[in-house]
């Protein structure tokens, strides 16, 4: 049986697969939206790089709108650390790269914060910080 550490890294890596599938070369269909929504709590907030804030509807509302925007999107974990663990909520820090084919792309700093629904744990809330340099001086 998984340790709650383990589950939350889990789904945070499951769910940013589905991301990458549905941003880049799908399969698309509504039901696989769905799937990935259910990733999200109702009261999700995140606040994006750019400093614009998305509810879990403004969410929603962004991945219709941008299914197969990205083809050959790849996006890669790294440096993954759960920061707090509570009996009902997570947080957890994570470095991202997103590639496409043609090597451009970006690196992000996250902070994500999970709630436990069940047995699942379940997106809450999301920060993300463009990296200064890409790709990451490393």
């Amino acid at each position: 049986m998984m340790d709650e550490q383990t589950a939350v890294c889990a789904r945070l890596r499951a769910t940013l697969a589905g991301i990458e599938r549905w941003l880049g070369d799908g399969p698309h269909e509504p039901a696989r939206l769905q799937a990935l929504m259910a990733d999200f709590e109702a009261d999700f907030t995140m606040t994006a790089p750019d400093g614009s804030r998305l509810d879990s509807g403004g969410l929603q509302a962004f991945f219709e709108q941008a299914a197969g925007s990205r083809p050959g999107l790849r996006i890669a974990l790294t440096e993954m650390t759960v920061l707090s663990l509570g009996m009902s909520e997570a947080v957890a820090a994570y470095y991202e790269t997103q590639t496409l084919d043609d090597g451009s792309g970006n690196g992000r700093h996250a902070t994500a914060l999970l709630r436990r629904n069940g047995a699942n744990w379940r997106w809450r809330h999301l920060q993300e910080t463009l990296a200064a340099s890409w790709p990451a001086d490393q």
